[in-house]
């Protein structure tokens, strides 16, 4: 069975960065076999109701302006499956899924961890939504669903520990903000501790709505928490970049 993932995917320029987070990623596919298929849920693809993308779908999609023009230039091969997603709508049927014909690109929340995680994907690649309209027990539910295919998949929740991008610096390796580092020591003992009751009232936790102004980024965390038995996730990436941006992912193995 392979584990889940939540990785912070930080700035997409990210990518471009010599920093431990490229090491890191590309070092935690080494703790589980190569997968038939990617199942992922991004931060910057939300939606009423649940959508699975086109599964046609095999561009990138450059969402973001301002960044270096190498960025843009970036190529990375990645395609979609009929038949993978065909099993995913009848798996997560509860929830009345449907393919978006409209989405047929991958945005960076998908393709910059893959980037730095797999020189190249040559597997399938399915792209569920972040339903807006669904509460952090209703987000849980979709990931105990995507348990079962576990053994075939790698399923990673594409987010943020921290996402208060008025904090953040243009310099990656600025000091760390001393809140930052606070919160992302909470967070990280709550998943250590497999601590589900304190996690799923996250707006509680101290500072919670200074780290995060919108929830977009911290909500995929309950997938990936879903889809797992025990709850617990194991950090391996404690880096903080542009001052204010958590890398800090999570590997949930049980």
């Amino acid at each position: 069975m392979n584990p889940t993932l939540f990785i912070s995917h930080g700035a997409p320029n990210t990518i471009l960065v010599d920093s431990k987070t490229k090491i890191n990623f590309k070092n935690i596919t080494k703790e589980f076999k190569k997968p038939k298929y990617i199942v992922v849920i991004s931060a910057h693809w939300h939606t009423k109701g649940l959508k699975i993308i086109n599964p046609l779908a095999k561009d990138l999609m450059y969402d973001f302006y301002g960044f270096e023009e190498e960025l843009y230039k970036i190529k990375y091969p990645i395609k979609s499956d009929i038949n993978i997603t065909n099993n995913l709508l009848e798996i997560l049927k509860e929830f009345n899924p449907s393919i978006d014909k409209n989405r047929t690109s991958f945005d960076h929340g998908v393709w910059t961890p893959l980037y730095m995680m797999f020189k190249e994907i040559n597997i399938p690649v399915i792209q569920i939504s972040l339903p807006f309209d669904y509460s952090a027990k209703e987000l849980l539910k979709i990931g105990e669903k995507l348990r079962t295919i576990r053994d075939d998949s790698l399923i990673i929740a594409s987010g943020s520990i921290t996402h208060n991008l008025r904090n953040v610096s243009y310099n990656p390796f600025e000091e760390a903000d001393n809140l930052v580092i606070k919160f992302n020591e909470k967070i990280k003992t709550i998943l250590k501790n497999g601590d589900i009751s304190q996690i799923l009232e996250f707006e509680k936790i101290e500072n919670f709505y200074q780290m995060h102004p919108s929830y977009e980024h911290f909500l995929p965390l309950f997938v990936a928490l879903g889809a797992s038995f025990d709850y617990v996730g194991i950090g391996f990436n404690n880096e903080i970049l542009n001052r204010a941006i958590s890398m800090e992912s999570y590997i949930f193995k049980g």
